[in-house]
């Protein structure tokens, strides 16, 4: 594409998802979700600051600022990495050589294509644990933004490991395909109890 989709509006980028091309796709959209889970954590935080300015918030601000900034470059990166797929499925494979160059560029593709949700999927997870950290300094006015954060980077990491695992499934190295799939399990252990748990502690707040 020729616009980066991070500088796009709301409007077009989720005209992008909805056309008839396959990038961008899920894995830009996991992406977003992850960026948008970090900016409430943030939010969440900056408002705690106002009346608790620690250094221990300001650490927090920065992390989330910054895993924010990692989801935004893995918006675009996801769709760069499987539009070389994309390029590579659609290269001639009418001589053995031919068929052989193909294979070899749509291998490299799809381990590079399985590396960026992955990526995803981790720092997910990093922001997962953040929003269970974070609950605890959240004002009762903020409780539920920080739950939507902890749920959006649940969706994100979730929306990921599909990616991951979609991409590795045409990937013949069984060498890299247990290794990617070893991170991808790391990053997804434990995450729905502690995604369950953090929302457990929102509701316990804002119940009526």
């Amino acid at each position: 594409m020729a616009d980066r989709l991070i500088d796009r509006t709301l409007r077009a980028f989720s005209d992008d998802l909805s056309a008839d091309s396959p990038v961008p796709g899920g894995g830009s959209a996991a992406a977003y979700a992850g960026a948008m889970g970090a900016a409430l954590a943030a939010m969440v935080s900056r408002i705690a600051s106002k009346k608790t300015d620690s250094p221990d918030q300001a650490r927090f601000i920065e992390e989330m600022d910054g895993l924010r900034a990692d989801f935004l470059r893995l918006v675009d990166e996801d769709s760069a990495a499987y539009a070389r797929v994309a390029t590579a499925l659609k290269l001639p494979r009418k001589t053995e050589e031919e068929k052989a160059a193909r294979q070899e560029r749509l291998q490299t593709s799809l381990i590079a294509a399985s590396a960026v949700p992955l990526e995803v999927a981790k720092t997910s997870r990093r922001l997962l644990d953040a929003c269970a950290r974070g609950i605890e300094s959240a004002s009762p006015m903020t409780a539920s933004d920080i739950g939507v954060g902890a749920l959006m980077a649940e969706a994100a990491l979730r929306g990921a490991a599909l990616n991951v695992m979609i991409n590795l499934a045409s990937v013949r190295d069984p060498v890299q395909v247990k290794a990617l799939s070893e991170d991808l399990d790391r990053a997804l252990e434990g995450s729905e109890d502690e995604r369950r748990r953090t929302i457990e502690i929102v509701e316990s707040r804002i119940a009526r």
